[in-house]
């Protein structure tokens, strides 16, 4: 990611170096424009990275309690839990070696995606502490991260349409070019004919791009509050 950066960065260098600024206009635009579509993707595959981890989060404390709850001691039902649910795989073998399986859960629920880790994490130690029955309070625990799951689905719908808008409102400069011809003019003649249009072209596209990362950025602060 750094090196394609890079890249990115050089193109308008380069094209100034061969071409004057004339040459440097698109290349600039066109660093903008692949500098957001490539964080667009970034953003879009951790967002997908997150979602699979917290479903792997649900699916490991409902396992969890259906073990529990009928009868297997919390070591078996960790290590039975743990064979179909690869996120506590690492609690499991801390286990085997006497280790603490709630730091490793608290540590794991710093991770996107992780964070009902920690509330496994505050039923395991108080039940050990205080000898609590662990099967009923995974139960609730595993009910709560399911409703979780759901209002994050439901969000991440609602959020889709923003999300598609911006893009959208991303596209509609170059709507606007073809309706410039139609109208009998030349619009990418004077763009890209002196600094006035060099100016247009590069604050237009810098424009574009920041909108379309400003609505990103307020979809993920809204998932992020749900």
């Amino acid at each position: 990611m750094l090196l394609a950066a890079a890249g990115l960065a050089a193109l308008p260098v380069l094209a100034g170096l061969l071409g004057g600024a004339r040459a440097a206009v698109p290349g600039v635009a066109g660093a903008l424009v692949l500098a957001t579509a490539a964080r667009l993707v970034v953003l879009a595959l951790a967002r997908r990275a997150a979602d699979r981890t917290a479903a792997e989060v649900v699916q490991g404390c409902t396992v969890l309690a259906a073990n529990l709850r009928v009868g297997q001691v919390p070591s078996r039902a960790l290590a039975t839990a743990a064979a179909a649910c690869p996120v506590l795989r690492p609690a499991h073998e801390t286990l085997l070696l006497g280790g603490d399986v709630t730091e490793v859960w608290l540590r794991q629920a710093t991770g996107p995606g992780a964070g009902g880790l920690r509330e496994l994490a505050r039923a395991w130690q108080v039940a050990s502490r205080s000898g609590a029955s662990l099967g009923s309070t995974l139960e609730q625990v595993a009910a709560g991260q399911s409703a979780d799951q759901a209002l994050r689905a439901v969000v991440g719908g609602e959020l889709a349409a923003p999300r598609a808008t911006g893009k959208l409102m991303a596209a509609l400069p170059v709507l606007g070019l073809g309706m410039g011809y139609l109208l009998g003019g030349d619009p990418v003649g004077w763009l890209t004919a002196g600094p006035a249009g060099w100016a247009c072209t590069v604050l237009g596209t810098a424009l574009a791009c920041t909108g379309v990362l400003w609505i990103e950025a307020l979809a993920r602060a809204a998932s992020v509050q749900a």
